[in-house]
């Protein structure tokens, strides 16, 4: 089905909280700012929004503070340029402009930047396996919720299978509940993947299995629950991560918060101040970070730990701990309402 291309346009004074939620609906992966009579004038993209966060700039601010204005783009008549165009640079959308420059059509083309081809990364992604899955019940009662399937595919697949596309081939599960029905699993199912395991004695937590490999890694190691899906460029991630100099980075998500009642502030019986239905942006933990070996020198054995937890004591014995913000979808499907959001999005795109 062809796109419908006016779902991507945005006025340059719409706002950066818009441009995110806009994003998220049209499963696009790119915005057009345009003038009036729809003429282009730029573009905005997840890195974009990211790239102003960093900045600190407000979410309520315009998106003409973010847009990217040297943006890639053919005239109508050459349609059949955009492929090349579009592996040639790694992007996956090229407006298509009449002569004086108005928006006409728009070219997607993720699948151009799936085949963007990888050389394989020597970091083990290590994914938290271990977990009873108890807001999944009852389906872990008979399945570990790495098994859960979203479509036909596991959700642990489903996770190995979005890295590998960024050429991390090397996974070590951490391993607890109904662990040899995950193992009996990937016996047989192991397709290309290089897997091995650790096991817990006791649930040690988020982060308390890190331990058990902390004297075989020897460089940055990504760490990820099973449970969180998101459709976001992991090369780049962990390029910034590198490029930043941290001992840690967490991929965080920008979620948008509308309080559905007056908030207000008071004082000794006083008030202060009140805001109808206010709105926020938060930047929340993906469960997802990129470590380097000095970070496992902080986890004791057998000792139950937290992620949250090792990096407050991370950044308190001095270590640098940043931050990768992202403004895509995030679906925590250990949650059932999250769940059935991940079924319908599989179904409707597969990009998860």
């Amino acid at each position: 089905m062809k796109p419908d291309y006016h779902k991507a346009l945005i006025k340059p004074d719409h706002s950066i909280r818009q441009a995110i939620q806009q994003l998220n609906e049209n499963a696009m992966q790119i915005l057009l700012v345009v003038s009036e009579g729809e003429k282009l004038i730029g573009t905005i993209t997840d890195g974009d929004i990211r790239r102003g966060i960093l900045r600190e700039l407000p979410l309520t601010g315009p998106v003409e503070t973010v847009m990217q204005r040297d943006y890639k783009a053919l005239n109508v008549n050459d349609r059949e340029l955009a492929p090349d165009l579009m592996a040639e640079h790694g992007i996956t959308a090229v407006p298509l402009l009449s002569d004086d420059g108005k928006i006409k059509d728009l070219v997607l083309g993720h699948r151009y930047l799936n085949e963007r081809q990888f050389s394989p990364r020597p970091n083990s992604v290590f994914i938290l396996a271990g977990g009873r899955g108890t807001r999944l019940s009852p389906f872990t009662n008979i399945l570990p919720k790495p098994l859960i399937p979203v479509g036909e595919t596991p959700i642990v697949e489903i996770i190995m299978q979005r890295w590998k596309q960024f050429g991390f081939h090397k996974f070590i599960l951490s391993l607890n509940y109904k662990a040899e029905m995950i193992k009996a699993y990937f016996t047989e199912n192991i397709g290309s993947f290089d897997m091995e395991y650790v096991q817990e004695n006791e649930y040690l937590g988020t982060a308390g299995s890190l331990y058990l490999v902390r004297q075989r890694i020897q460089n940055t190691l990504i760490v990820t629950n099973c449970d969180v899906l998101l459709d976001t460029d992991f090369d780049e991630f962990v390029g910034f991560h590198e490029a930043s100099g941290n001992d840690a980075t967490i991929l965080g998500v920008v979620r948008h918060v509308r309080i559905p009642y007056g908030v207000m502030q008071a004082r000794n019986g006083a008030l202060l101040s009140i805001q109808e239905k206010p709105e926020y942006e938060f930047i929340v933990n993906s469960g997802i970070y990129a470590l380097e070996p000095s970070v496992l020198n902080q986890v004791a054995a057998e000792t139950h730990l937290d992620m949250p937890v090792l990096m407050e004591n991370c950044r308190r014995a001095g270590l640098k701990i940043g931050v990768y913000p992202v403004s895509v979808e995030m679906l925590d499907v250990g949650h059932w309402d999250e769940y059935e959001k991940a079924l319908k999005w599989r179904a409707k795109s597969g990009a998860l």
